[in-house]
């Protein structure tokens, strides 16, 4: 009994004493736990964010653009304009940067576009290409394919039959697929080359207004309609397209000698192309998003005509629908008394051209009434036509096509791909990050030491043109700087760093320089500088001066709003430009002089100070720059004292550290930026606590 006591009270005692480690074990491994949680991403302070050491905290990249021009044949288009959008000029899209294509037919470029920017939309005025492309980013490229060579038409028949439709009096030539193209086309296409896409810029360029432009095309004493003098055989072929809406081209016939009063006396029309569209896939495949199945080079042939007959052409203006021609907005005829404008000046909606080198006859119209707007250039849609013999179409009183295009300054650059016509030295607008937006530059000016990360001691929108030649050299460069926000005491200046020599720059102009913080050269760099550095004003109090409420200007709740202010800043190139490498990537390398002392400057994450920085502060206080690694402007934990973002940004207010307002800033701050590229945007719910973000 004695022995089971003991036995009993040994289990008591171990199961005691087992419970009491398992208790600890619990309780530690709970205080563990507790401690050991990691705090969740969205609602770390900015010192608990943790960052890979090479994040760079870009909101933009450095993509390189190759587009290629070519016609039907695969020959190169030279000359090309090239015109970069932020996306589609009709859904809000702003122009960004472009240039043209070289004697390979090809455009290549480096240009910064934000990185949440997945795709661009790609634009030419060249008539015989497509007008606009969407072309995805992929990685740090984008490539494209305007022309190239057409395949040949595999659904050719013969003809044979016609087909009626819904309409009275309006015929197909035969069958057709889906997107309205004939399967009655030739079986080889024609060419549509380079010299002929040339002449057609010449004669009727895009958005140029025919009546001002070619008046002579218009006059009373040319003819609309094509007479035949002899018997022969008639084609007709497409060459491009600009319209917006999705048209049907036909052809009637009359006697020479008593055309139609009235569209009631034609006897019959023949639908040639069902949708005048052009095709939406390219020859190399790219999704080209057209709303239709032509190639450049498609023809058709119309018949065999006797002579005294004249050939009528007829558009159906907006009248594809659901896979038919009828319902169309209306019908525009090459005999003008057949118009509907009560203005018979207005009625004339064809063109028609003699081309004697080709034997042909280009034939250009407007597809919208002239008494209601449109731009009148008479190229929503282009064919020439021929027959044989090539003498039996009459072209008496027809103007002959236009070869060369005006050229004010004589630049190379024709006048209607020109943004400076009458200035032979400049031709070509290249705007960062648009022609009517702007990016921003935020900075903290405590550094060595860490600020409260509001990111408003300095605010600054900017917007910045590099002006390009006609051999897309850098001649000019125009900048405009807003000063949005300043919430600091010291008195900070604002300058930027340019790639090129001192000596590369022959003039700065529009600076605001007036507490003797700088020395300039004579050409307006700051002296003493390897590379062009211009300072755009040295004391930030000149430019927004506190209202005396609060720190700064612009920053704190329920004190006065002040006026940005702007400056407009210009640097000219020596004579003859210099390349874009030596010109740099906007916003260049951007910082500010911090309280007036000349060595301390603060500059975007991983952006080399100026040659006039001695280096002394580097790694002091919260600073971890290591020059030899060509680390700067970071923390011990990789955090910047300046950011730049693709975007107009509404800061947060005083005190508030920025990822408090911008609510995704976190996790793309510990993502490298792969996520939330767009922290700073307000494109959905969930990104923004607007009770932090300044309002005025």
């Amino acid at each position: 009994m004695l022995h089971n006591n003991i036995i009993q009270k040994g289990k008591s005692t171990a199961f005691a004493s087992l419970f009491f480690v398992v208790f600890l074990f619990l309780l530690v491994s709970c205080n563990k736990n507790k401690q050991d949680d990691p705090v969740p991403v969205d609602q770390k302070t900015m010192d608990q964010l943790v960052v890979d050491r090479n994040f760079k905290w870009a909101t933009t990249k450095e993509v390189s653009f190759s587009i290629v021009a070519r016609d039907n044949m695969d020959n190169p288009l030279v000359n090309v304009r090239i015109m970069v959008y932020s996306a589609h000029p009709d859904s809000g899209g702003t122009y960004m940067f472009g240039g043209v294509t070289d004697a390979s037919g090809a455009w290549n470029d480096t240009q910064p576009i934000p990185t949440s920017m997945r795709n661009v939309h790609v634009s030419t005025d060249y008539v015989g290409l497509v007008r606009g492309v969407v072309l995805p980013v992929t990685g740090n490229t984008v490539t494209g394919l305007f022309g190239g060579k057409a395949p040949n038409p595999v659904a050719y028949k013969s003809g044979g039959g016609i087909y009626k439709s819904t309409m009275t009096g309006v015929y197909y030539m035969g069958t057709y697929n889906n997107l309205g193209v004939p399967n009655y086309l030739e079986p080889v296409n024609d060419p549509v080359e380079a010299s002929l896409l040339n002449d057609l810029n010449a004669s009727l360029p895009e958005r140029q207004p025919v009546p001002t432009y070619h008046p002579e095309y218009l006059a009373n004493t040319t003819p609309d309609n094509l007479a035949l003098t002899e018997l022969c055989d008639v084609w007709i072929t497409y060459i491009t397209e600009g319209a917006g809406w999705y048209n049907a081209l036909g052809f009637f016939t009359f006697n020479t000698a008593s055309p139609p009063t009235n569209p009631n006396q034609i006897d019959s029309i023949k639908i040639i192309f069902p949708n005048l569209s052009n095709t939406g896939v390219n020859s190399s495949g790219t999704n080209y998003k057209g709303g239709g199945g032509l190639y450049p080079g498609n023809k058709v042939y119309l018949g065999r005509f006797p002579a005294g007959k004249t050939i009528g052409l007829v558009i159906f203006a907006n009248g594809w629908k659901n896979n038919a021609v009828g319902n169309e907005s209306y019908r525009l005829y090459s005999v003008q008394a057949l118009n509907p404008e009560t203005n018979p000046l207005l009625r004339k909606h064809t063109v028609l051209l003699k081309d004697p080198t080709r034997h042909s006859i280009l034939f250009g119209f407007e597809d919208q009434r002239r008494d209601q707007g449109g731009d009148q250039d008479f190229n929503d849609g282009i064919l020439y036509i021929k027959a044989n013999p090539v003498t039996a179409i009459s072209t008496d009183g027809m103007p002959t096509i236009t070869t060369t295009q005006p050229d004010g300054d004589g630049d190379g650059v024709p006048d209607v791909f020109d943004d400076y016509p009458t200035d032979p030295t400049k031709a070509y607008d290249n705007w960062y990050p648009s022609k009517t937006t702007y990016s921003t530059l935020s900075f903290e000016d405590l550094w060595p030491g860490k600020g409260d990360y509001d990111f408003n001691d300095l605010v600054i929108s900017y917007r910045i043109n590099q002006i390009t030649n006609a051999n897309s050299k850098v001649v000019q460069v125009k900048t405009e700087f807003i000063t949005e926000a300043m919430g600091a005491y010291l008195h900070n200046a604002f300058a930027f760093q340019l790639p090129s020599a001192p000596d590369m720059v022959t003039s700065v102009s529009g600076y605001s320089l007036k507490h003797n913080l700088v020395t300039l050269s004579a050409n307006g760099t700051e002296a003493g500088q390897s590379k062009a550095v211009v300072v755009v004003y040295d004391d930030a109090y000149d430019r927004l001066p506190p209202p005396g409420i609060g720190v700064g200007s612009n920053t704190e709740k329920g004190a006065p709003y002040i006026t940005p202010d702007t400056i407009r800043l210009t640097i000219n190139y020596n004579a003859g430009g210099i390349s874009a490498s030596q010109a740099g990537t906007p916003p260049y390398n951007p910082f500010i002089i911090v309280g007036g002392n000349r060595n301390r400057e603060v500059h975007l994450s991983d952006y080399a100070p100026t040659d006039l920085v001695n280096g002394s502060d580097f790694g002091t206080y919260d600073d971890d720059s290591r020059p030899d690694q060509n680390r700067y402007y970071k923390t011990k934990t990789n955090l910047p004292w300046a950011i730049h973002i693709a975007g107009k940004f509404s800061y947060v207010y005083e005190r508030q550290a920025v990822n408090t307002g911008y609510l995704k800033f976190n996790q793309w701050a510990e993502s490298s930026g792969s996520s939330y590229p767009d922290w700073y945007s307000n494109t959905a719910s969930g990104y923004r606590d607007n009770s932090k973000i300044y309002t005025h």
